[in-house]
């Protein structure tokens, strides 16, 4: 999970609103169980695509994990009866096999890029799991150095 207060990737953002609004925000992002952050954030994406804005957001386009993908599309998939869909989205768990059939095919998200995003998300959970033992996808068998033991 990226702390987005200490991280050079993110900045604040303020404005001043209607009480009002601000309240209906609240009550629905707290109804939702989406931070108001993530909500704010995909406001923006969704203001600035709208507008013709940038090609900074081409990265945001294509989310390279599981996670990134169901951060950008949060609101849409509450809807579709995943569960752990925050803890997702932090990247605290990885989805079953049967959860990221069903986000993707919610998302409508073509075959390729789902395998993609699926082995992206593998082999970063796997690189942080540096207690266990190191996958080579093809390492053509043992090598000295390829395996670490806990």
């Amino acid at each position: 999970m990226t702390d987005r207060r200490r991280s050079d990737d993110y900045k604040q953002v303020s404005g001043y609103v209607p009480n009002s609004l601000v309240r209906e925000f609240k009550v629905i992002c707290a109804r939702e169980g989406m931070s108001q952050s993530d909500a704010i954030e995909e406001m923006l994406y969704e203001w600035v695509a709208k507008r013709g804005g940038a090609g900074c957001l081409d990265e945001e386009e294509s989310p390279r994990t599981v996670a990134d993908l169901v951060r950008v599309n949060m609101a849409k998939l509450k809807r579709c009866g995943v569960k752990n869909l925050p803890a997702i989205a932090k990247g605290e768990v990885l989805p079953t096999p049967g959860d990221f059939a069903i986000i993707t095919s919610y998302l409508a998200i073509p075959e390729e890029e789902r395998k993609t995003i699926w082995q992206e998300t593998f082999k970063i959970s796997v690189e942080r799991g540096s207690t266990g033992v190191k996958v080579y996808k093809y390492s053509g068998g043992i090598k000295k150095g390829e395996c670490e033991y806990s």
